[in-house]
């Protein structure tokens, strides 16, 4: 994953070093017009020495020179030094998430079509992200259609919701639950830890609950800028 964002114009990264040991690192993804901040590591023998501190510095030193809208990121909410941390550099507590993991549930709903998207759906896609967020997140979507990871779902005749992926490296944005609930149930596996669920969304919540998922981890999405409270149904990545 490293090696991929590295690669790839749409990220920075920022190495701290110490003679010639690599100590800490922190990648930005600059996608879009809100970046996300994450991953940050530090090695554990450099811990509490304002490694983290300097990462997430140059980071939101970075976001501001660019003139970025806003700056966001997922924070664990065990660690509480990192909350502090990021509190301290300016960021606010948005929303409690929960992680959840286990089998897909299977879903039927009658009327809803879920489809792999492709590049004809990103300029509706854009628009609904457009009306529920306040921003569209176009980088990541066309990157997510071009690996196939990508579905929209629509009902009415129209597209009501779309997911880059399912999985803590994925977002997801759609009319109401009901959208969300289509595009989890046609995943194959939730990637990674799992899927971010916005606890104050209780319906969803106890959705996933209720269909045999389980909470894995609490985490918290914390932001710098522009943030509009989503007039919608979503699902976060762990950047934002």
């Amino acid at each position: 994953m490293a090696g991929r964002m590295l690669g790839h114009d749409g990220y920075a990264c920022f190495a701290c070093s110490r003679g010639d040991a690599v100590v800490g690192c922190a990648f930005v993804d600059e996608r879009g017009p809100i970046v996300g901040v994450g991953p940050v590591v530090v090695d554990p023998a450099a811990q509490d020495d304002g490694v983290g501190r300097l990462l997430m510095e140059a980071a939101v030193a970075r976001s501001r020179s660019r003139g970025a809208a806003g700056t966001r990121l997922v924070q664990t909410a065990y660690h509480y030094r990192s909350l502090a941390l990021y509190a301290k550099l300016g960021f606010v507590v948005r929303e409690p998430l929960s992680v959840v993991q286990g089998t897909v549930p299977a879903v039927a709903l009658a009327g809803v079509e879920v489809r792999r998207a492709g590049p004809d759906d990103v300029e509706a896609c854009d628009a609904l992200c457009e009306r529920v967020h306040g921003h569209a997140r176009s980088g990541e979507l066309r990157a997510a259609v071009a690996d196939g990871t990508a579905r929209v779902v629509r009902g009415k005749g129209r597209l009501t919701g779309y997911a880059t992926g399912f999985g803590y490296g994925w977002h997801a944005v759609a009319e109401a639950n009901d959208g969300l609930i289509a595009l989890l149930g046609s995943a194959e596996a939730f990637m990674g830890l799992g899927v971010l669920v916005p606890s104050r969304n209780a319906t969803l919540l106890r959705w996933c609950l209720e269909h045999g998922l389980r909470i894995v981890q609490q985490s918290t999405l914390m932001t710098i800028g522009l943030y509009n409270e989503p007039a919608g149904a979503w699902l976060p990545s762990i950047a934002y």
